[in-house]
């Protein structure tokens, strides 16, 4: 009887040691910048102004927007901004922390083209260029 409890005991041992855990990580390290509705290359106020902005966390600190006659103004909902526009002028945003700061960065050519540029900071490459006409 003690021989049978020793060897289920020692086939138990090596049947727990041989079971490896998966420990899964969740990161979401999509980048989404896309307009909210109908999609127009248009801007009309309160009617095709929303965006929805989506930074990977690995990569917040990096990435930078800078908008040319125009700024986001953030929302009531998490990742959905508001493009205003602004003649004239040239706003920065991007993640300080946790939270989503916007610069004053100087002035632009007066147009009624809204052009946005993502720059990874890191990298010196843009991830995305978009011009949307105001109305």
């Amino acid at each position: 009887m003690k021989q049978v409890v020793f060897i289920v005991l020692v086939i138990n041992t090596f049947i727990l040691k041989s079971q490896t855990q998966i420990k899964i990580v969740k990161e979401d390290n999509q980048f989404l910048f896309f307009q909210s509705g109908k999609k127009n290359d248009t801007i009309i106020k309160d009617k095709s102004d929303l965006f929805f902005l989506q930074l990977p966390d690995s990569s917040k600190q990096n990435i930078t927007c800078y908008i040319f006659n125009g700024q986001l103004v953030k929302t009531k909902y998490d990742k959905l901004y508001q493009l205003r526009y602004i003649p004239g002028m040239k706003y920065a945003h991007c993640y300080i922390d946790t939270l989503f700061n916007t610069t004053f960065e100087g002035n632009c050519s007066i147009s009624k083209t809204i052009q946005i540029n993502f720059l990874n900071k890191k990298t010196h490459t843009y991830l995305l260029k978009n011009s949307y006409t105001y109305q």
